[in-house]
């Protein structure tokens, strides 16, 4: 496979680019994207998170306690507390899509029938999907979130099949770094879908930077 594959004899698994693992399989190839693929991104997530709850806690408790009685602590805390709490509510925010993004994993099936799509946090599932393939009209890429390259220039991208019925594109790849990593999973699913019509199909961030309407 690409940077960072890896098979080994008598094993059908090859893993890229770290975490994500690919199994052949008679029907196609399925791609597994399991819980901590993004460790960096969550843990960012949640430092901010922490960091904007504290900062809201610390203010909300030094109101809590500045007048000189408690009717002008809380009159003081009703004022200023405009700020405190959504500040607060803001670090608890970043807090929930911290945990969601180190616990969540992605399970696609790709065959010439169409896409399986499993989605599972905390091992449990709590989505599927299922798209045929005569109804999937691209496989496009999307620029990830930008905190997810914070720590170097490497861009990471994500896939996403838009079909008709549907009303928003599906998730089916997502912490594949670089160009080139993304292309190859994207000839990959476009192979193993027996659709060559969709490689020129959809709009490509990874190789125009244009991201899809």
């Amino acid at each position: 496979m690409g940077e960072g594959g890896e098979s080994r004899a008598g094993e059908a698994r090859i893993d890229t680019v770290g975490a994500i693992r690919i199994t052949p399989v008679t029907s196609g190839v399925e791609l597994y994207f399991p819980p901590l693929r993004a460790m960096g991104s969550a843990l960012m997530l949640a430092l901010f998170g922490a960091a904007c709850s504290i900062i809201g806690l610390a203010a909300i408790a030094g109101l809590a306690f500045s007048g000189e009685s408690a009717a002008a602590s809380m009159l003081a805390l009703a004022f200023a507390g405009v700020f405190a709490l959504p500040l607060l509510a803001l670090g608890q925010v970043f807090i929930v899509v911290a945990v969601w993004t180190a616990a969540n994993s992605l399970h696609v099936d790709v065959s010439s029938a169409g896409l399986r799509i499993v989605r599972n946090l905390f091992g449990y599932t709590i989505g599927r999907r299922a798209v045929a393939r005569a109804d999937v009209v691209a496989i496009e890429s999307l620029l990830a979130a930008k905190y997810i390259g914070a720590f170097g220039a490497t861009r990471y991208y994500r896939l996403v099949v838009s079909a008709r019925g549907v009303a928003r594109p599906l998730l089916i790849a997502d912490s594949l770094k670089g160009p080139a990593m993304t292309e190859e999973i994207r000839q990959l699913v476009i192979a193993h879908l027996a659709a060559p019509g969709l490689a020129a199909a959809g709009v490509q961030a990874h190789i125009t930077g244009e991201q899809p309407a």
